[in-house]
């Protein structure tokens, strides 16, 4: 049995809906008030624009692989090796940064273990998981995320009430009407709205993953685009509502990146023992997260195997269809990430975790030319026939969002002034063209020799 539409939906809303929004939400709404759910939504309708060109180009490969094969496809065996180790590096450090989170969320109720042992501990769950057939980790991750959509409801639903019914401690200063109070729309003006619009971007992260299912999910062709247009208009809704809700209930002033959100507007309800749950919500939205980026990093690296671009090994497959050894380097690559953590520096670590989001423009922007490119090429072959998982407006809609996410780029480097971590990820992507072009240059001495020595035998 392969991966279905449930499956699909929630593996997605497992990477998206993390410890972003239940702890980091605090820092945006101080950054641009209420206009963060004016961020939320223009960024959840252009991710949900690359989620679309991502899943029409899954179902347009035969081979129905993953992100970066289809970008080989029509883009270049360069640009398949650039994505595909940037992809795998994306969600190595986002596993590393969620597994970390989750050992130091559960320090709340243990506080002398040591943060590592517990990574370790969660890890080897999630290894006996993902090691299993691709069903077994489809229910997990849908159970994980159904557990965090269930707090966000509970949050929405006990805050509408306090909200409406004037009820509980916070009922007196309750209200949607705070939303559009004095300074509170853009506090700290637009340079506040565009600071957090990167932050806005990048927590709808994971909404592409369902790419790289395609070829272990039931019936692809009409549970990817029925997925996709699920997820975006969910996490929009869950963002918004939450954050809404939030809002209305915990001054603007009161929000910072210091405490979850979820529980100031639960402590204001009367409702402090929330703290408790919102941590256990918490240590699970960090596990959800990771087990949805093993999955991507060994589907990943599996694939980049299967293409002559990493280690042969690495693409084969057991007999349910999961491939171990690229799952168990990804994992193995995670925890020793979480180890080196513990040893480095704050800064130096946290410069790495800001490279994700230089990497994942290039990423989502690459997805979108080759959307462009496939569209331009195949159009003429298709005779007039509607593509599956057609991308609304295309070629229109790929320009968008090109353009959206080159402003996102330049609003990072100059605005949130983040060098370091942009040096690191010119860095990262040049030593990936240098590599790739030393192994083609010995491929082509290589077959050039058997040549020879071929030739050498016919004389």
């Amino acid at each position: 049995m392969g991966l279905k539409q449930r499956h699909i939906l929630f593996m997605a809303l497992g990477g998206s809906v993390g410890a972003g929004l239940f702890l980091g939400s605090g820092s945006a709404i101080q950054q641009a008030g209420t206009s963060v759910l004016l961020a939320y939504v223009m960024c959840g309708l252009v991710v949900f624009l690359i989620g679309r060109a991502a899943a029409e180009l899954a179902l347009s490969d035969p081979g129905g692989r993953t992100l970066n094969a289809f970008v080989g496809r029509y883009l270049g065996a360069r640009m398949e090796f650039l994505v595909g180790w940037s992809y795998w590096l994306i969600w190595t450090l986002v596993c590393i940064s969620e597994i970390t989170a989750a050992g130091v969320f559960v320090r709340y109720w243990l506080p002398g273990m040591p943060q590592w042992a517990v990574a370790a501990l969660l890890g080897a769950v999630l290894l006996g998981v993902g090691s299993r057939a691709v069903a077994l980790f489809g229910e997990l991750e849908f159970w994980l995320a159904l557990l965090k959509i269930w707090a966000i409801v509970a949050l929405i639903l006990c805050g509408l009430a306090v909200i409406l019914g004037h009820v509980g401690p916070a009922g007196g200063s309750a209200s949607f009407a705070n939303l559009l109070a004095p300074g509170v729309i853009l506090p700290h003006g637009a340079a506040g709205f565009a600071a957090i619009l990167p932050v806005a971007l990048f927590a709808f992260g994971g909404t592409e993953i369902v790419a790289l299912t395609a070829a272990e999910t039931d019936d692809a062709a009409r549970v990817l685009p029925r997925a996709i247009n699920g997820i975006v208009g969910r996490i929009i809704i869950f963002y918004i509502g939450s954050l809404a809700v939030i809002m209305a209930i915990v001054p603007w002033a009161l929000a910072d990146a210091g405490h979850s959100p979820f529980v100031l507007a639960f402590d204001r309800m009367g409702l402090p023992a929330a703290g408790a749950a919102i941590n256990a919500v918490m240590v699970l939205a960090a596990l959800s997260a990771c087990n949805a980026g093993l999955y991507a990093t060994s589907r990943t690296l599996a694939s980049l195997a299967e293409s002559g671009m990493a280690a042969r090994r690495f693409g084969a497959r057991t007999a349910n269809g999961v491939p171990a050894m690229a799952f168990a380097a990804s994992f193995g690559t995670v925890l020793a990430g979480v180890v080196l953590n513990y040893f480095l520096s704050d800064r130096v670590f946290g410069y790495a975790l800001q490279g994700i989001s230089f990497l994942l423009i290039f990423v989502w922007g690459t997805i979108m030319v080759a959307h462009l490119r496939y569209r331009l090429t195949e159009d003429a072959a298709r005779d007039g026939a509607a593509p599956v998982a057609s991308l609304p407006g295309a070629p229109f809609s790929n320009l968008v969002a090109i353009a959206f996410l080159l402003a996102i780029g330049v609003d990072i480097v100059w605005g949130g002034r983040l060098y370091v971590p942009f040096a690191l990820d010119a860095a990262w992507l040049g030593g990936l063209l240098l590599v790739n072009g030393l192994a083609a240059r010995t491929g082509r001495q290589s077959r050039s020799r058997s040549s020879r020595s071929r030739s050498n035998g016919l004389v």
